[in-house]
């Protein structure tokens, strides 16, 4: 009887560790178990090709995810980084055979600007950004349309501006070198200036940080119009590796960004996590994405699979303390 007093002991100080543990944790230990599930699955799935491969997709999913933690650590939430990522990719492939290598700051000019208008409404008027940014994304995917209703492609004579994006240096993709650069832009914006610790502050607690003088309207804008950043970078890498643009090109990416956030341990309640976390979650997402794809699994049954990946890590990462009404 002791011994089975003292075993049930030891299972409970376990769990407890276990259930102690951060986030970002959780998330570490599935993006482990997932590349050893998958490696096991198939023989491909560590090859270099499709490290490569992996790698590719990361960083796009990197950019447009580091945007959306922003509007998450406020405890909002942006559902219009597809339709921006859509926007700039049609304006990007409308601009390139004119403009050469400027439609790039003007592509990403648009994305910025999408998401100030975001926080701009937001912020002023009070509406919450849920509602907010699924209408400004029907707005985006709209004017995308009325710029083409048809699939853009990038002209001949722009394959080497796109170089920039689709080219190598020192045996390394570009484009996973600009993902690397986006992290860490991101990283010294949270970890190292007032608007990153404005914007957590923000999250943990909005009246605290309007009584103690932090401008909530400016720091709520300044988190949307970053959002707008990351999927306007998103976008443009997006076009510019598949040589096209188009009004629904980004659609899916508005799940994946929010996966991304909340299974790297981000809280949607805002204020805990961060760019790291976001890293992290979207190494696992693009792992998962990969993996399924190469052991054959059907495309509805992955979406099924992700939902209740979202569902998990939200149950996980939730602050119930910040809130006395579950809706």
């Amino acid at each position: 009887m002791p011994t089975k007093n003292k075993t049930s002991m030891t299972l409970g100080q376990v769990f407890k560790k276990i259930s102690g543990l951060p986030a970002i944790a959780y998330a570490l230990g599935m993006l482990v178990l997932f590349i050893i599930i998958f490696s096991v699955g198939s023989s491909s799935f560590l090859n270099m090709y499709n490290i490569l491969t992996i790698g590719n997709s990361a960083a796009i999913l990197l950019a447009v995810a580091l945007g959306q933690v922003c509007a998450i650590l406020t405890g909002g939430i942006d559902l219009s980084v597809g339709g921006i990522m859509s926007l700039v990719s049609v304006v990007l492939m409308k601009t390139l055979g004119t403009m050469g290598i400027w439609a790039y700051p003007v592509s990403l000019a648009v994305g910025i600007a999408a998401g100030a208008v975001n926080g701009l409404i937001n912020a002023k008027f009070r509406i919450p950004s849920f509602i907010t940014t699924l209408g400004s994304n029907g707005i985006f995917i709209s004017i995308a349309y009325m710029i083409s209703i048809k699939p853009l492609s990038a002209p001949a004579s722009a394959y080497g501006v796109m170089d920039v994006v689709n080219g190598m240096t020192f045996g390394i993709r570009n484009i996973m070198l600009i993902g690397i650069l986006i992290f860490i832009l991101f990283f010294i914006m949270q970890r190292y200036t007032i608007t990153g610790r404005n914007i957590m502050l923000l999250g943990s607690n909005e009246k605290m940080s309007w009584l103690s003088g932090i401008d909530v309207f400016k720091v709520r804008t300044l988190a949307f119009t970053l959002s707008g950043l990351g999927a306007g970078l998103a976008g443009i890498m997006l076009a510019s590796n598949l040589y096209s643009g188009y009004p629904t090109l980004g659609s899916v990416y508005i799940l994946n960004s929010i996966a991304s956030v909340v299974i790297g341990g981000t809280a949607m309640t805002g204020g805990a996590g961060g760019v790291v976390n976001t890293l992290v979650g979207v190494l696992v997402m693009s792992v998962i994405n990969n993996g399924m794809n190469i052991i054959g699994i059907d495309v509805y049954a992955q979406q099924s699979f992700l939902g209740i990946l979202v569902i998990v890590a939200v149950a996980i990462s939730f602050d119930r303390s910040k809130l006395s009404v579950i809706k």
